[in-house]
């Protein structure tokens, strides 16, 4: 028996209205046709079309897979609540998010993915975390985690961090569109302001044949590249302060204009 979870997820009416989290992504990242659509549906526009995802098998495949990764997760980690409730910004009333798990113990905000194998987790981890930004603030939870399915694999949950500048960015950014939606001025081009990816990991390249290969080489050639650099500081320590150009043992050492030595092979 399927989970009664397990059913293509809805929007709020009063999500309809607003600004929601899902936005973001598209917002930070510069995705122009994505932003001025947003912008037209907001402000009413003639020219605005929604997108038909009906033939669109990632979108539908997500619809039925998120809730799924949500229930299995739950089962492996306890309860997860608040599911599909929507949650107006305490203080941008034009701005909302729909959750898809909220973690009571440790105050953590959810949000399921199901991405394609070929994807970097570093870059879609990077290219959700504004939505997660918002997602946090609109519920003051002290955690905010994507629960990803790479590629049909089982979900696993990752915390999501991020700088306070970053996060004043996004701020910044997004109330700049609310701006063009309530004075209805079209949008500008955007560029693409993605989260920078904290270097916290370990990789055990060991399996790499590129990496080994590199490796081998730079073992192979570091005391020779170690030799070379001190004896281009000797030569041009040996060049005499009124040369313009020296030469010997096949090499030749040359000052420019700005007085700066450069030591080429004397042909």
């Amino acid at each position: 028996m399927l989970s009664p979870n397990l059913q293509p997820a809805t929007l709020s009416p009063e999500r309809d209205t607003r600004v929601g989290a899902s936005f973001l992504p598209a917002l930070m990242a510069g995705k122009t046709d994505e932003i001025m659509r947003e912008w037209q549906r907001l402000t009413g526009d003639p020219a605005y079309v929604p997108v038909n995802f009906e033939d669109n098998w990632p979108v539908n495949l997500g619809k039925y897979l998120e809730p799924l990764a949500v229930d299995w997760h739950q089962r492996k980690t306890g309860p997860l609540t608040r599911r599909g409730e929507w949650v107006r910004h305490p203080h941008r009333n034009w701005l909302g998010c729909t959750l898809d798990a909220w973690r009571a113990t440790t105050a953590t905000v959810l949000d399921a993915k199901c991405v394609g194998q070929w994807r970097k987790l570093d870059e879609v981890i990077s290219y959700y975390t504004p939505q997660m930004v918002v997602q946090k603030d609109c519920t003051g939870a002290a955690n905010a985690s994507l629960l990803i399915v790479h590629g049909g694999s089982e979900p696993v949950e990752y915390p999501v961090t991020w700088t306070a500048g970053y996060e004043a960015d996004v701020w910044t950014r997004l109330d700049e569109f609310w701006d063009c939606v309530t004075s209805l001025t079209p949008p500008c081009e955007l560029p693409s302001a993605l989260a920078p990816v904290p270097a916290v990991k370990t990789y055990d390249m060991g399996t790499s044949n590129a990496w080994c290969a590199n490796a081998a080489t730079w073992a192979l050639n570091k005391t020779a590249a170690e030799d070379f650099n001190s004896a281009s500081k000797e030569l041009k320590a040996l060049v005499p302060a009124d040369a313009q150009k020296c030469f010997g043992g096949g090499v030749s050492v040359t000052r420019n204009k700005a007085g700066s030595l450069s030591i080429r092979e004397k042909e």
